[in-house]
């Protein structure tokens, strides 16, 4: 009579467990994907609706700042500001706080990206999705501030403008 496993049904063990781990870990990377996919689309929607109590405010959308927004400490008289770093400054004119702390990239290595003309009459905000099958992914956007290899594939924006 013989006690314990023999080789073979060990491997056949191991080779079950190694195949259950990499689904699982695979399928656990897709949420985590989807779950920074969907925090980037609620940061973009809130810091757009923040823009809009901005315009109301001021007339305009705030300035910008290579790919920062430039009102961090706004200044209305002469219509200029400090840039605000993502994840850290706060969007403030001195009287309103739009935001307390400006949303960043979830997973800090993209980052979003804020653009407007020089009157700020419109703006553009774009980030870097990462599951290639969101449903609302654009296509075709030049806009290549969001990671050093990738363009951004998703954008928010003013009514008045594309993106």
């Amino acid at each position: 009579m013989r006690k314990g496993f023999t080789i073979v049904e060990l491997l056949i063990v191991m080779s079950i467990l190694a195949v259950l781990a990499t689904f699982f870990i695979s399928g656990y990377t897709g949420t985590q994907r989807r779950a920074r996919d969907a925090q980037r689309k609620s940061d973009l929607k809130q810091i757009a609706n923040s823009f809009e109590i901005f315009f109301s405010d001021h007339k305009r959308y705030p300035p910008a700042s290579g790919t920062q927004i430039a009102a961090c400490t706004y200044n209305a008289v002469t219509e200029t500001g400090t840039a605000c770093a993502w994840a850290s400054g706060q969007f403030s004119d001195g009287t309103t706080v739009y935001f307390k702390t400006v949303p960043g990239d979830p997973s800090g290595g993209y980052t979003y990206v804020y653009r407007t003309d020089a009157n700020g009459t419109n703006f553009r905000l774009y980030a870097r999705l990462e599951n290639p099958e969101d449903p609302d992914i654009i296509t075709g956007l030049t806009e290549n501030a969001c990671h050093t290899t990738y363009v951004c594939n998703f954008a928010i924006t003013s009514g008045n403008v594309n993106p």
